[in-house]
């Protein structure tokens, strides 16, 4: 049976690059094990895996469903328990790859249905799809094509509420307007979102062309976007505010050893410590900025743009109408914290490079973006400290 589906243009190029990659997807995290493979293993009992699948293939007792019905165990280093010497998988090679589980098998592509449609995208958590996704200069395009689907395909279900696709795809569009700095364009989109948030919802049909027609305006025009994004510069209030959440998130452990080796090098190049002045912090923040940061940006801002096009197409955005903003705070938590670690790792290295932002994005994508109880607990964290108001937003982006 085929299908429309709509991909990034980038999707159909990506190919896993096995042992040659810098940061396995077979460490670092919880693999989760769908119900349909665990019981294809619990058949098998001889041959030299029966043994290491019925060890280290476990049921998952705490919330499990259909597709995080059993988990693989990993070892001391953090590393699956399946995987050689060599860094490939055990299953596959001796079983193939349709004793792979539904994890390993879609990794690190992502599936949905979307009203009549199907969309594929890819996760920056990745190394070689952060690379595809991040570094296009042109931008991330999107295509329909048709597609026989694989009815064994689990798809991540995504129900749309009205006005999504109108949405979706202004953001979308207002992100890739070059005409303004990605600080310029992340802060219209909160105005855009925070006019729509304080409109009754059964007022959009109306008014919704008309803000989309305002706000695509005030990015084209410098001067009345200047204007109202003029509120002060707070670096102390952002740093401390993102020290802490960076605290927060260490309660749970940090798994991505490349992630942590950037958290190194942002506080070394920062030297944001808990005995340190966050106003000396704030002198090496301003002046990797000035000389390493923003001049790389200059010409390479297709990188940020990129990520926050995949992240708003990848995670749906947004998701409920009735909770826009929210949604919005969450991107601009994601951004705020992907900058800091990159100015703090220009000051360390006294230098920017692509290969530095995309280590990273992916690491962060890993370690993060995949960690639902802790964005949940930060939302709440904010929400609680009245920060989540849109000149909070503005005041931190700018910073």
């Amino acid at each position: 049976m085929k299908q429309e589906i709509l991909i990034p243009t980038y999707y159909n190029k990506f190919s896993c690059i096995g042992s040659a990659c810098e940061d396995t997807c077979c460490a670092g995290w919880k693999v989760n094990v769908d119900k349909n493979s665990f019981n294809k293993y619990r058949k098998i009992t001889s041959g030299p895996i029966a043994t290491n699948l019925k060890t280290n293939i476990t049921r998952e007792r705490k919330t499990p469903s259909d597709l995080t019905y059993a988990k693989i165990k990993m070892d001391e280093e953090g590393k699956c328990t399946f995987l050689n010497n060599e860094g490939l998988c055990k299953i596959y090679i001796e079983l193939g790859e349709n004793y792979l589980c539904h994890t390993c098998t879609i990794y690190p592509r992502h599936l949905k249905q979307i009203d009549h449609r199907m969309e594929k995208s890819l996760g920056t958590s990745c190394p070689e799809a952060a690379r595809l996704i991040l570094m296009n200069p042109k931008g991330i395009d999107f295509i329909i094509q048709e597609e026989e689907i694989d009815k064994k395909e689990r798809l991540e279900p995504a129900v749309t509420q009205d006005f999504f696709w109108d949405i979706r795809m202004f953001t979308i569009q207002l992100l890739q307007n070059r005409n303004a700095s990605i600080e310029h364009r992340l802060i219209v989109l909160g105005m855009f979102l925070d006019k729509l948030t304080g409109t009754l919802q059964s007022e959009w049909h109306v008014k919704l062309p008309t803000y989309v027609e305002v706000y695509n305006a005030i990015l084209d025009d410098p001067e009345q976007l200047n204007l109202l994004t003029n509120l002060p510069d707070n670096l102390s209030f952002q740093m401390d505010m993102v020290y802490k959440l960076i605290q927060h998130r260490s309660a749970y452990g940090l798994s991505s050893k490349r992630f942590v080796e950037c958290i190194q090098d942002m506080r070394q190049g920062l030297h944001l410590y808990e005995e340190s002045s966050l106003d000396h912090s704030v002198n090496f923040y301003k002046n990797a900025y000035s000389n390493h940061y923003k001049p790389f940006f200059i010409e390479h801002s297709y990188i940020l743009e990129n990520y926050l096009v995949n992240y708003v197409f990848k995670n749906t955005f947004p998701r409920n109408t009735s909770e826009l903003f929210e949604e919005y705070v969450m991107l601009i938590i994601h951004f705020l914290l992907i900058k800091l670690h990159l100015i703090g790792m220009a000051s360390h290295y006294q230098t920017m490079s692509s290969e530095m932002a995309i280590k990273l994005i992916q690491s962060f994508s890993k370690q993060f973006e995949h960690s639902p109880v802790y964005l949940n607990e930060v939302q709440k964290e904010l929400h609680d400290k009245q920060y989540t108001t849109m000149a909070h937003m503005i005041v931190l982006i700018k910073s």
